[in-house]
């Protein structure tokens, strides 16, 4: 009987079993910033790990039966794959043109979240809840292609990433050098392999440009002025409707090359199976209706974007994997530990790269797109829900006489009501006091008094008495500070026009 011994002089790390999935998710997400940041697209030339994992998560974007065969899963767009849409943004209400958005988008989303991060002036009052009201002032925004699909292409921003890239670089190639002065040429040409793989894919899937989309509003619609609502924080937009539609219904478009892309026509009625006789009844079917049918079912037909180069990228990093599983055993104990080097250095940058904000990044492209200043947008903390109410109720009023306001559709007591839907007596006679205070458009603020309630409250008892002096007085502190931004307004416009 043949005596079974363990090999004890040779000793073989055999990386290449672990090669392909470790490290998986964070070469996903790493990938995921190569739109985000300038320069991006040409960094990606190392040994990266996880290419198992990232070539079948991008293979996904390959929209063909052959690709649906090799990369199964729903066919999603580029845009809403890594993240750039998607989102659901907040309820907006318009506060002249009418328009009503249970949900807006993407773009609504991202600039809630910039509201929400930014430094409020508190205003003093009475405390109970507080709430946030951002006033944006919207700049105008040059559009190509204004009269069809308003669009503006975003440069990305620049960052330091590129210099940290240096270094998984920098390994890598050191790494693969030192393989072949020592002649293993296994680790040598997997590394090479890695280097490759890894900095096409990201040159064809980086390859895109991130274009600002929007609607072509009519050239007689009346200003786009409005509300964001999330619960307690309100973002207040004025502008024109073109500029404040790209926030409402605008989104974030990738737009690939051509020869990444590539057009397909994909048919919606022939979806049999091969071999089960379908496609034979459909031709005879199609003979005895004569040639029309076929122009027919081609009209009928679905257009997509095929991306085939994004494809072709994802077999060559499973072919990666598959090499790197097979071979990398193959190589010297020296081989493996450069190998293995290489993989931590590219690790690490890709750790770095996950680590980042995608969402913030991507804030910063809107707001960059937008025009957007610090002195565009002033985030203000009121101690009362009554309190935001009115200051916003004012800050969207049109700067017209109130027999006007009908005729702008401006309508100050379904803004109130969209904050506080309460609907009892005390709070009817609270929102005729604000609206009678908007329409006479005096500084005094007599309206806002308990005394002004004239016999309406004689039969009200002390509770409801204390509570209709607490929302008046809160009205009070929204028309100060409304008074206050007022006055800044006018000084900062005469001092441009002195500057001028």
């Amino acid at each position: 009987m043949p005596t079974i011994t363990l090999n004890r002089g040779h000793f073989n790390l055999d990386v290449g079993g672990f090669a392909g999935f470790f490290g998986g998710d964070e070469a996903v997400s790493a990938m995921e910033t190569v739109h985000l940041y300038r320069a991006r697209r040409w960094t990606g030339w190392f040994n990266s790990p996880g290419s198992y994992s990232v070539g079948k998560h991008y293979g996904r974007l390959a929209n063909s039966r052959l690709w649906d065969g090799m990369f199964p899963g729903p066919n999603e767009e580029p845009t809403a794959f890594i993240g750039l849409d998607g989102k659901a943004g907040p309820l907006y209400v318009a506060s002249q043109s009418g328009t009503f958005m249970k949900q807006t988008g993407h773009l609504a989303y991202l600039l809630m979240q910039r509201c929400k991060d930014q430094r409020a002036v508190t205003v003093e009052g009475r405390r109970t809840k507080a709430n946030k009201i951002t006033i944006v002032e919207t700049q105008d925004i040059d559009f190509k292609g204004a009269d069809t699909v308003p669009s503006l292409t975003i440069n990305a921003r620049d960052g330091f990433h590129k210099h940290i890239a240096f270094f998984p670089i920098a390994i890598s190639f050191v790494t693969c050098i030192f393989c072949a002065w020592n002649d293993d040429w296994y680790c040598f040409s997997l590394i090479l392999l890695g280097i490759l793989a890894n900095g096409i894919s990201c040159i064809v899937m980086g390859s895109a440009s991130i274009v600002l989309q929007s609607v072509a509003p009519s050239k007689t619609a009346p200003p786009g002025d409005g509300m964001l609502m999330d619960g307690n924080h309100v973002v207040v937009i004025l502008g024109k409707e073109k500029n404040v539609a790209v926030i409402t219904q605008g989104k974030f478009q990738l737009d690939y090359k051509p020869w990444v892309r590539m057009r397909i026509r994909k048919e919606r009625r022939k979806r049999g199976i091969v071999g089960d006789g379908i496609h034979k009844r459909l031709g005879k079917k199609d003979a005895e209706n004569g040639p029309g049918s076929n122009v027919e079912n081609n009209e009928d037909a679905e257009i997509n974007y095929e991306y085939a180069a994004i494809g072709l990228c994802s077999v060559l990093l499973i072919l990666q994997f598959l090499a790197q599983l097979l071979l990398v055993p193959q190589g010297t104990l020296f081989g493996q530990v450069m190998f293995l080097a290489s993989f931590a250095a590219s690790w690490m940058y890709n750790l770095f790269l996950s680590s980042m904000d995608k969402e913030y990044l991507q804030e910063d492209l809107l707001i960059q797109a937008l025009g957007l200043s610090d002195d565009c947008m002033k985030t203000y903390k009121l101690g009362t829900r009554t309190t935001a109410a009115v200051f916003a109720c004012l800050i969207l009023q049109p700067d017209c006489n109130s027999e006007e306001w009908e005729k702008k559709g401006f309508k100050p007591l379904q803004i109130l009501q969209q904050f506080i839907s309460n609907d009892t007596e005390v709070w009817a006679v609270w929102r005729d006091q604000v609206l009678k205070q908007m329409k006479s458009n005096t500084p005094t603020l007599q309206s806002l008094d308990l005394e002004a309630c004239d016999d309406r409250v004689a039969t009200f008892s002390d509770d409801e008495r204390k509570l209709l002096s607490d929302l008046l007085f809160d009205a009070r502190t929204a028309y100060q500070q409304h008074m206050i931004l007022q006055a800044r307004r006018r000084s900062v416009s005469s001092n441009d026009v002195k500057g001028g």
